[in-house]
């Protein structure tokens, strides 16, 4: 892969300088580190989908090695320290940001990153996104009641995204963009004092090299107007590119 960075830079006419090389040999390195520790955690695949699990065992960190999530903050800070002035608004950020939001609503799953020529598999449902298997119904059930699904993006141009197959998407983009959800929510909403708008806001994201890192909170705010004391949470992912597909490397942190 740096050889074919070296030669990209060169034909592009772009120096590639040592403390670049370096940074990236310390990005992949920590990337092996990291997927060596990893192990997955199988779920019961034979109803609802529940998706694949990575876990860092104890075990893992022998002979005094560093732990998985020290050698995550480390990749975290490495990227963003090399790419939080890459701008976003670019062909591979916007289907970042698409699988991001596809996750979020429910209606796609990232796949797990792996080490090269590893079988693959999807990961778990972003949030509230998975289903359950209810027993008096007979057939999987949403955690939540499926309604129209809101995001809000940092402003982009010219950013689409495939329609999803059953729950209506409204995406809005910067501070205009989080007035409008909120306009469409009370609308739809005028008669039900307690109906609380949730969505999934990206409130970072850096792009570096094969990397990425995206933060995504998940406000609450009753009829779209008073902001709750506690939302349905967020989360940090770190996310690598292998053949032109952003791959989840893994969940850094979540909140409630």
């Amino acid at each position: 892969m740096l050889a074919a960075l070296v030669l990209t830079a060169f034909l592009a006419g772009t120096p590639v300088s040592e403390d670049s090389l370096a940074s990236v040999r310390r990005a992949d390195s920590l990337r092996v580190a990291i997927l060596s520790a990893a192990r997955f955690v199988h779920l019961d695949t034979t109803q609802c989908n529940p998706g694949v699990l990575r876990t860092f065992p104890d075990s893992a960190r022998a002979a005094g090695a560093p732990g998985a999530t020290d050698l995550l903050a480390r990749l975290e800070r490495l990227v963003i320290a090399e790419g939080v002035e890459n701008p976003i608004d670019t062909p591979l950020g916007h289907a970042l940001l698409r699988g991001v939001i596809g996750w979020e609503a429910g209606f796609v799953r990232p796949n797990w990153d792996v080490p090269d020529g590893a079988p693959t598999f999807n990961s778990i449902a972003a949030g509230m996104a998975g289903a359950f298997w209810n027993p008096d119904t007979k057939r999987c059930d949403s955690f939540v009641h499926e309604e129209p699904q809101y995001a809000l993006l940092p402003p982009l141009t010219n950013f689409t995204m495939p329609r999803p197959p059953r729950t209506a998407l409204t995406i809005g983009f910067g501070e205009k963009g989080l007035l409008d959800i909120r306009d469409k929510f009370f609308a739809s909403h005028r008669s039900d004092t307690t109906a609380v708008l949730t969505y999934a806001h990206v409130i970072a994201t850096v792009l570096w090299r094969d990397y990425a890192v995206v933060a995504v909170n998940r406000p609450a705010e009753q009829m779209g107007v008073m902001p709750l004391r506690q939302g349905a949470g967020g989360s940090t992912y770190v996310f690598h590119l292998t053949d032109g597909e952003w791959r989840l490397l893994a969940i850094v942190r979540t909140w409630t």
